[in-house]
């Protein structure tokens, strides 16, 4: 693959799951991009480490165990009135039902990377001088994350 730049990446988003998790399922889906969007940070699989400690050979071994598929911060300049920052707030409901939610992420070379999980916080950040009033909306990643080359 190609080296790219991160200018022109979107993500979007709707409070909904696909009818089958695959490229198919995720693609059927109507997402709605979350503007503003300033910052993506990494996200994908961490395996968690088992270690087994026999005695007899005094060497600790290592196994992989569950799958976490992490978390990212969407970071963004807060707009109240674009769709898809008004989806992110809604999925925040304190002490109310858990709703899903899919996520699409598309980079310049047209790759899209599909998956879902929860919204577990949108909040603001009016900042400093000179600066624009920001928002951060953290998701955790309940699913594999399904890759589709362009």
């Amino acid at each position: 693959m190609a080296k790219q730049t991160s200018t022109g990446v979107t993500l979007g988003v709707v409070a909904s799951l696909p009818a089958t998790f695959d490229a198919v399922g995720y693609a059927a889906l109507t997402f709605v991009e979350v503007g503003e969007l300033i910052d993506l940070p990494e996200y994908g699989p961490t395996v968690t480490v088992v270690e087994s400690n026999p005695l007899k050979t005094g060497i600790t071994q290592k196994y992989a165990g569950f799958t976490n598929y992490g978390s990212v911060s969407l970071g963004l300049e807060w707009d109240p009135s674009d769709a898809g920052q008004v989806i992110l707030a809604a999925a925040i409901n304190p002490g109310g039902a858990f709703v899903p939610h899919s996520f699409e992420i598309t980079y310049p070379d047209g790759t899209i990377e599909y998956f879902h999980g929860g919204v577990f916080s949108y909040t603001r950040a009016p900042g400093s001088a000179n600066s624009m009033v920001g928002s951060t909306a953290t998701v955790e990643i309940n699913s594999e994350v399904i890759r589709v080359a362009p």
